[in-house]
């Protein structure tokens, strides 16, 4: 590698994603292995802005973290903790430092996977520096076997695991399974198949019931799963319930996909509620909006769906082509049970851009 450069500045906007087979348990042995594979979507409209400028270091300091300008300490262990984690694959860092500039377009702790945006937006940029630093500008180079999306994918997985699912437009899959070809534990991968089109023009809706920090962090809910009674037997479902949700893209079998998409998130919530410690984060207005939504359903017959994150907010997911309806319907039925008639608004399948 050239270790010449007296600066790079590379800058990233990733978009965060929302899983529809989640990622709920780590495997042991391994730094973010998932314990069952996950599919998700990306959100397009919701996304981080990520500047990386790498000088020559002089001293001990590693790198400088800016939220939106401004120095921000309590994100700093999460920063250092990730550059710790990547150490052995990018040993050119210690040569450097990092000045980090990173922002999100929409308010942290509304329930959006900020932390999946963040570092996956930093670990586009982070690959970028590598490729030029290895003399190549046109980002063709394999670095450990990984094109530049991959290689993005697997680093970002080391700060988040649900990053690695952000750099791509189409249904991202990160974990081992049979129905996609080329998965991987280390990096996430696109579907390998076309997705119909009844399911090719979803929407996203972000209902924001709690915009507060969790009571408990997904750090700390991915541990209780190792002495968890249940898991095994959720991680087998999980990988049965990505098998159908393939099955549901590639053939349009929207009944099934709905299906598939809300058992997901309530088996998310009963891991968290029959953990030891026990804990719940939903909340009276995330069961409220729910039933609305099934009620909806039913009288219409509409293509309209909800999933959970780790969270009490919903996601309300449904085909484009109804958007005029949903958002009556949203606006007119669901803003009641939203905080201060907070919601937030999405495409998906929308790709990382590069900005510098």
């Amino acid at each position: 590698m050239d270790n010449n450069f007296t600066s790079i500045r590379v800058g990233y906007q990733c978009p965060s994603n929302i899983a529809l087979v989640k990622y709920w348990g780590k495997k042991e042995g391994g730094v973010q292995l998932p314990a069952n594979p996950s599919i998700s979507w990306s959100l397009g409209d919701l996304h981080a802005t990520t500047t990386v400028e790498m000088v020559p270091r002089k001293g001990e300091q590693a790198f400088v973290f800016t939220l939106g300008g401004v120095l921000k300490p309590s994100f700093e262990p999460k920063i250092e903790a990730f550059l710790g984690k990547i150490a052995n694959d990018c040993p050119w860092l210690s040569d450097y430092m990092l000045l980090i500039d990173s922002q999100n377009n929409f308010p942290h702790g509304t329930g959006i996977a900020s932390s999946a945006a963040g570092f996956g937006a930093l670990s586009l940029c982070l690959a970028h520096i590598e490729q030029l630093l290895l003399g190549d500008t046109s980002l063709q180079t394999l670095v450990g076997g990984m094109n530049f999306w991959k290689r993005s994918s697997y680093l970002s997985r080391m700060g988040s695991g649900s990053a690695c699912r952000s750099m791509f437009s189409r249904p991202a899959v990160w974990g081992e399974t049979p129905a996609v070809a080329g998965s991987s534990n280390l990096f996430a991968v696109e579907i390998d198949a076309e997705v119909h089109p009844s399911l090719s023009y979803w929407k996203d809706v972000v209902l924001i019931v709690d915009d507060g920090e969790k009571s408990v962090s997904s750090s700390a809910g991915h541990a209780l799963l190792t002495n968890h009674p249940y898991a095994e037997a959720r991680f087998g479902q999980a990988q049965k319930n990505l098998d159908g949700i393939v099955l549901a893209m590639r053939n349009g079998d929207v009944k099934s996909f709905i299906e598939i998409v809300e058992s997901e998130a309530l088996q998310l919530h009963s891991m968290m509620m029959t953990s030891i410690p026990y804990y719940v984060l939903m909340r009276p207005n995330t069961l409220a909006i729910i039933e609305q939504i099934w009620r909806f359903r039913e009288q219409t017959g509409l293509s309209i769906c909800f999933t959970l994150d780790a969270g009490a907010n919903v996601h309300f997911l449904y085909d484009g082509k109804i958007e005029e309806t949903v958002m009556n319907f949203v606006n007119n039925t669901l803003l009641p049970y939203c905080k201060n008639g907070q919601y937030l608004c999405s495409d998906i399948g929308k790709s990382p851009v590069q900005i510098i």
